[in-house]
């Protein structure tokens, strides 16, 4: 965990979440993230655009976006009857990506702020394009369009595609489909002709039948039943050893991460000790995720986040057992939460590989026990479902204010990891 980020104050007293969702090119690399905010309202709702533009705003200026985002630009929404072009002169350009929401004809003003805008540098997005006059209008002024997927017709934005593919302008914006919710759209909107696509189809698995565990993930697998039976480290040391690459990746992890204190590493066994067992059922957890361990995923990512967040509420919920076994517990949890989208296989079976206790499943699986509450208010900041996440914060003595925070420890964890 970052120091820094851990020590700062709260943006404020007021109840807000702050959430994000990946934005991904085809091979699945994360090209930037959308951020949303919902705050509590205390009177009649407000635009919920400008709410999230002022609570975003607000707390990254107390947080540092890059290091929340690993480097990634962050699109923030606005409408056009919301806009302040004032509020972005906190951010460089390289940052934030001013995403507009266009739900009328735009004012001559408007039209001179964004290119005011676009003059220092920044790229702007034009969110919920549906061939409107105004909006095929802005094509030539703006860098990304993006497209509901969800709800228009395949039809509807099919053609709007190609509506743009067209377009008699210098610069062709390049297309983000939105609210893509399996992997079969996502097919689908790349082989229409998206750029990129925008959702959490990558975090639902495609169960594949009959499908198995590719060899280094039998050995994962293996690796991390002998850890939860405490099989003796010379038996988890002959696995590592009938695993070249994986032994590798141990050693390469121990010397990037600064985990050698300037010892000599001169077998595996010496440094499985210096790991330590809890250690190394973490990293192994995490290596699932990761492709082939060399690069890193979104859904590696998700998972990380997910997996740190449940174990810092966990040390900062008064009502809860903080001791190293609990907080282990629920990191693994947060985890293997995500492992049916990481394998593709349904995710009871997997559980079932593992050979977890029953609580872990119960967990997981139905969200039951202490760690089946944190799991649910994981998955709630995850999605921005303020009512769920301050119902069940209240029964953990946190509020709102404190998941938000701890959410974006969480991120900036999940972007450090190599």
């Amino acid at each position: 965990m970052n120091s820094k980020i851990a020590n700062m104050p709260t943006p404020d007293a007021a109840q807000e979440l702050v959430a994000r969702q990946a934005i991904l090119s085809r091979h699945g690399e994360v090209i930037g993230y959308e951020l949303f905010a919902r705050e509590e309202a205390s009177g009649p709702l407000e635009d919920p655009f400008l709410c999230s533009a002022r609570v975003l705003i607000k707390t990254f200026s107390v947080f540092n976006i890059e290091q929340l985002l690993g480097g990634k630009p962050a699109f923030i929404n606005f409408t056009n009857s919301n806009f302040d072009e004032k509020s972005l002169e906190l951010f460089p350009a390289t940052q934030i990506i001013p995403e507009f929401t266009i739900i009328e004809a735009p004012t001559r003003e408007f039209i001179d702020n964004i290119l005011n805008l676009r003059k220092r540098g920044f790229r702007l997005a034009l969110d919920r394009f549906e061939a409107a006059p105004w909006q095929i209008g802005l094509l030539k002024v703006v860098d990304f369009v993006k497209i509901d997927t969800y709800l228009n017709e395949p039809r509807e934005w099919e053609a709007w595609i190609q509506l743009i593919r067209k377009a008699d302008i210098t610069n062709i914006p390049a297309i983000i489909a939105t609210r893509v919710e399996t992997q079969i759209m996502a097919r689908r909107c790349f082989e229409a002709g998206v750029d990129y696509s925008q959702g959490y189809y990558f975090m639902r698995p495609e169960i594949i039948s009959g499908r198995s565990l590719a060899a280094n993930q039998l050995t994962i697998f293996n690796l991390l039943n002998m850890l939860a039976e405490e099989n003796p480290v010379g038996d988890i040391e002959e696995t590592f050893r009938r695993d070249p690459g994986l032994s590798f990746q141990l050693l390469r992890y121990l010397n990037s991460a600064g985990l050698t204190r300037g010892q000599e590493i001169d077998s595996i066994r010496r440094a499985l000790i210096l790991l330590g067992r809890q250690p190394l059922q973490r990293w192994l957890t995490l290596l699932l995720f990761a492709s082939q361990g060399a690069r890193k995923t979104p859904l590696l990512t998700m998972a990380a986040t997910r997996a740190r967040l449940a174990e810092l509420l966990r040390e900062r919920s008064p009502k809860l057992d903080a001791q190293p076994v609990a907080l282990h517990r629920s990191f693994l949890a947060g985890m293997l939460s995500l492992l049916d989208a990481c394998l593709n296989q349904p995710l009871p079976e997997l559980l079932g590989e593992l050979r977890l206790s029953q609580e872990m499943h119960a967990a997981i699986l139905q969200h039951e026990g202490e760690d089946g509450m944190l799991l649910l208010i994981v998955e709630a900041a995850e999605s921005g479902d303020i009512e769920v996440v301050r119902n069940a914060g209240h029964a953990l003595g946190l509020s709102v204010t404190d998941i938000t925070n701890m959410s974006l420890e969480s991120m900036a964890w999940a972007a450090a990891l190599k």
